[in-house]
């Protein structure tokens, strides 16, 4: 077995560990950490096939700036945890586990089902070999970026004013609460 089957293995147990994590987890600070966990993950898996762009780009947009999103929600939001009693004592992973394949809803089968298809991946791996392309295009950053904005301009633009209009709402929302609390909750 290879160096990088074990990485990849390594980085895919990461991610449906994480996954389910983030979704089992009662603290949602907890969970919001194990998210960011995923998506460093990914960007991995994206080192791996030798994207190193979408690497970089899932770590600095995904794992950063939506990490600092979502934090900053839970922050506004002053919720602690997910739900149920926050006296109810904290179980391990194994007892999780336990539990969730004794449960009629069977959780965990989606992350099984994950598993499966990447134990079948590696075990194929050997045998996809993808031929290199005649004179393939050039994947630097100096061309993606000259791509986005020349050829892909609209739709860059378009992303931007989505952005833009989500961190105006954010602002707006903001103050509309912080003007709530000052008034007394008058209007």
């Amino acid at each position: 077995m290879s160096l990088q089957v074990v990485a990849f293995a390594v980085l895919a147990a990461l991610i449906l560990y994480g996954s389910y994590k983030v979704v089992a987890s009662p603290l949602i600070t907890h969970s919001a950490l194990f998210l960011a966990l995923v998506l460093v993950s990914v960007a991995g898996v994206f080192l791996m096939l030798d994207a190193v762009f979408l690497a970089v780009v899932q770590v600095l947009v995904y794992a950063g700036a939506v990490m600092a999103v979502i934090i900053f929600a839970i922050m506004l939001s002053e919720q602690r945890e997910i739900g149920g009693d926050p006296s109810a004592q904290r179980m391990g992973f194994g007892e999780e586990l336990r539990r969730a394949l004794r449960s009629r809803h069977w959780g965990l089968l989606p992350a099984a089902a994950a598993a499966l298809l990447a134990v079948l991946a590696i075990a194929g791996i050997g045998r996809l070999a993808a031929p290199a392309a005649p004179g393939a295009a050039s994947t630097s950053v100096a061309d993606v970026g000259r791509a986005l904005l020349t050829d892909y301009l609209v739709p860059f633009e378009i992303a931007s004013a989505v952005l833009l209009a989500a961190v105006i709402g954010a602002i707006v929302l903001t103050a509309r609460e912080g003007s709530d609390a000052r008034d007394g909750g008058r209007s």
